[in-house]
């Protein structure tokens, strides 16, 4: 390998069935499992052998067989030969989810575990939280020691043109609160030719998203890219917190539901087998892993049978201090290991869970809380959900914690209505508190409905309101941490502050000037459209008095229009653009002030706005869905566009343009 050419590999998701057979695979069984595979292998064929019981005990002999080999003859050894190569290895969904073995223990031997995501968000199939879940991946990246979780992402197979970034955002919000804080591009095409209709190819028909040098936002690029990386930079410092560890089980089942109930304000990391007897130990009175994540207790919903080894370790944590919330399992999991291993079966489940009648039964320095739910667990161990809705819409969230500081993300669920959610949110943190908007890079304080107000401190918790406009999201920051933490080797607060401008990004305008109706709009020439036109009202460019193919055209159009101040200026204006599709670039006086991408549609003019006369620009670009839509009726010599993949001619034409009202706020 070439130095700076090559410095690692990706193994995209597993897209090759299901294999389960090596030529040696007896030989492999024998010495992994203890006995013999031959004569029970037509229970893989769905045959009962000797009863329900035995036969299920074996396919969990089998599948587990089948995780080592997939485990360690494939993923280990590619990520070996990788190392050896000086390449680091990144790689996605696969076990669990394709072939029979442990979600989360292949992914021990990537650098960097990758899962993926699609959009549009739906609840079925592509799209959905269950079709490839973000949890396990994480979960994965988590106990293994991983600070990042990759993903393939905006995967989809509605590509139509009409991809706006805002939405994007919405996707890619969802998706970090489940764990992901690297995004790999589905797709970025690489395209060398010159001189050919735009938008030009899209790699693979119908499939992903068109992140390509021919898009009409591509120049806005760095608006979209930039919040992801100030969404990464934090979601990928400090170490997560969650309250529960939640077993899987030892029986190698199928992938976990993603919408199973879990209690509201407390989060969970899903724990395998490997991890629980390798790498979870106690420290400080809390289940930990090597790198110091933490966890108050361990839950085990899937327990109906177990091996001897994991409660036996399972008790050698309890006596230390750990608490274990689950029933007793009702039998053994495994054939291996014969009458010896059911001992050590029978006796750990009696010092567990004794005779079963007592709901919660202390073990050395730990316990054992049976009967009851999650919930009911929680509650009597007097753990506080770590956020709580006081009031108004319930907004997703995830937590991260670096020495004195710990930090909320907070965003908009999926389907947020236009005028966005309003919460008043309890926190289980009562430090000094930030908000930032990782769209600026600055501090956002309350405004027009978008922003945030201090509500109440007590002695443990802090209640803050939020609001947040669609697809809109905030890091809800403490410090000092109001509990005790360890020290930390990561970067201090004021290290993460430097991913943020820590000034307030807009102001609270109170009285609102007339709206703006007056506007010259300009389009580029070659498209058919007037060089300029005078508006009276606002509309999208589809409705305006103009041409047909000027009604479809598609990409940047300038509007233009001025203001009087008056002699003395006030120095806190803002601009409210109302309705934009899709990407505004907000210039005053021939100076850019800022381009606006995702709602609010806001622009702090502080100290821009000129006494007298003000010229006030914007520079409105659309998606190319309208003129391909259009040229897909046209003759092929026709066009001025082409691509594999366009809307159908018949598609009706999508706003596009300045809708509005423009308002001036001071």
């Amino acid at each position: 390998v070439v130095e700076g050419l090559l410095n690692g590999m990706l193994m995209d998701s597993w897209e090759c069935y299901t294999q389960t057979w090596t030529q040696d695979m007896e030989e492999q069984f024998r010495l992994l499992a203890g006995y013999e595979l031959r004569k029970w292998l037509p229970a893989v064929f769905g045959y009962v052998m000797n009863d329900n019981e035995t036969a299920t005990r074996f396919l969990r002999d089998w599948r587990a067989v089948i995780n080592k080999l997939f485990a360690e003859r494939f993923y280990g050894r590619m990520s070996k030969l990788a190392r050896d190569a000086g390449l680091n290895v990144q790689y996605e969904t696969a076990a669990g989810d394709i072939f029979p073995a442990d979600i989360l223990e292949y992914y021990k031997y990537a650098d960097v575990p990758m899962c993926e995501f699609w959009h549009p968000y739906s609840d079925n199939y592509v799209g959905g939280i269950n079709f490839k879940p973000i949890k396990p991946t994480t979960s994965a990246a988590r106990i293994y020691g991983k600070p990042r979780v990759a993903a393939e992402a905006f995967t989809s197979f509605d590509l139509n043109w009409d991809e706006h970034p805002e939405m994007l955002k919405n996707i890619a919000n969802i998706n970090s609160i489940d764990g992901v804080t690297h995004c790999i591009f589905h797709t970025y095409t690489h395209n060398p030719q010159v001189g050919f209709l735009p938008p030009g190819s899209s790699f693979g028909s119908h499939i992903g998203t068109p992140f390509l040098r021919g898009q009409t936002w591509w120049k806005h690029m760095p608006e979209f890219t930039g919040y992801l990386a100030r969404c990464s930079y934090m979601l990928e410092r400090g170490r997560p917190v969650s309250d529960v560890l939640w077993y899987l089980g030892d029986e190698i089942d199928h992938k976990p539901n993603q919408n199973a109930p879990f209690p509201a304000g407390f989060k969970y990391d899903y724990c395998n087998p490997d991890v629980l007897l390798n790498r979870l130990s106690m420290r400080n009175g809390l289940l930990s892993t090597p790198e110091g994540i933490t966890y108050r207790l361990l839950w085990i919903p899937q327990n109906e049978r177990m091996l001897p080894e994991t409660l036996e370790k399972i008790l050698a944590l309890t006596n230390e201090g750990a608490i274990i919330v689950g029933n007793a399992p009702r039998c053994i999991a495994t054939l291996s290991g014969g009458k010896k291993a059911q001992q050590r079966f029978d006796k750990a489940v009696k010092q567990l869970w004794g005779d079963g009648k007592q709901p919660v039964r202390k073990i050395g320095k730990g316990a054992v809380i049976s009967g009851i739910s999650i919930d009911d667990a929680l509650t009597r161990l007097n753990i506080e959900p770590d956020v709580k809705v006081i009031e108004g819409d319930t907004p997703l969230w995830l937590h991260r914690r670096i020495g004195g500081a710990d930090w909320y993300f907070v965003c908009a669920p999926h389907g947020t209505g236009k005028d966005g959610i309003k919460s008043r949110l309890s926190f289980r943190n009562n430090g000094e508190h930030e908000v930032w908007d990782p769209v600026t890079g600055k501090q956002a304080i309350q405004k027009d409905g978008c922003g945030y107000d201090a509500y109440k401190r007590t002695s443990k918790r802090m209640e803050i309101e939020l609001s947040l406009p669609p697809a809109g999201s905030y890091f809800v920051v403490f410090t000092p941490a109001a509990h005790p933490t360890e020290p930390d080797t990561e970067p201090d607060t004021k290290t993460i502050e430097t991913a943020f401008m820590l000034c307030p990004d807009d102001i609270d305008p109170k009285i609102t000037q007339p709206t703006l109706n007056r506007w010259t709009l300009a389009f580029p020439t070659g498209w058919d459209a007037p060089a300029t036109i005078e508006l009276d009202e606002l509309k999208a460019w589809k409705d305006l008095d103009i041409s047909t193919e000027a009604k479809a055209f598609s990409g940047t159009a300038v509007y233009t229009t001025t203001f009087d101040a008056g002699a003395k200026a006030a120095p806190h204006y803002s601009l409210d653009l109302g309705k934009v599709e899709m990407i505004a670039s907000v210039s005053l006086n021939g100076k850019h002030v800022r381009t606006v991408w995702a709602a609010p549609y806001q622009v702090n003019l502080l100290n821009v706005v000129q006494p007298g006369v003000n010229t006030l620009t914007i520079e409105v670009t659309s998606s190319w869905f309208n003129r391909l839509v259009y040229d897909g009726s046209l003759p092929e010599d026709q066009r001025k566009t082409w691509t594999i993949s366009p809307p159908s001619k018949d598609a009706p034409l999508r706003e596009s343009g300045l809708i509005g009202p423009v308002k001036l706020k001071y």
